[in-house]
């Protein structure tokens, strides 16, 4: 996915690696948000529910990567216990 944002660009390229299979689903309130934009009668409500979309899936990547036991924090948890019995 293309974003025009490199930071987010890599959280989604980052999660493409760890979750090939697509195993895991985001939050869908940025769907909700992008399809406000479709419906979107002026350009900048159109806009406002982009960014609003974009902010949404930032946010989404986050929570899959980072917080509450993550794919990443999992993945250093797992690499740890493998340090241990090596």
């Amino acid at each position: 996915m293309l974003f025009g944002n490199e930071k987010l660009e890599g959280k989604d390229r980052l999660l493409a690696l760890l979750d090939p299979e697509h195993e895991i689903e985001l939050d869908s309130t940025f769907l909700n948000y992008l399809a406000s934009a479709i419906r979107a009668i002026s350009p900048s409500e159109r806009q406002l529910s982009l960014d609003k979309a974009t902010e949404a899936y930032e946010h989404a990547l986050d929570e899959v990567l980072y917080e509450n036991g993550g794919i990443l924090l999992r993945k250093a948890e797992l690499d740890a216990l493998r340090a241990q019995h090596s």
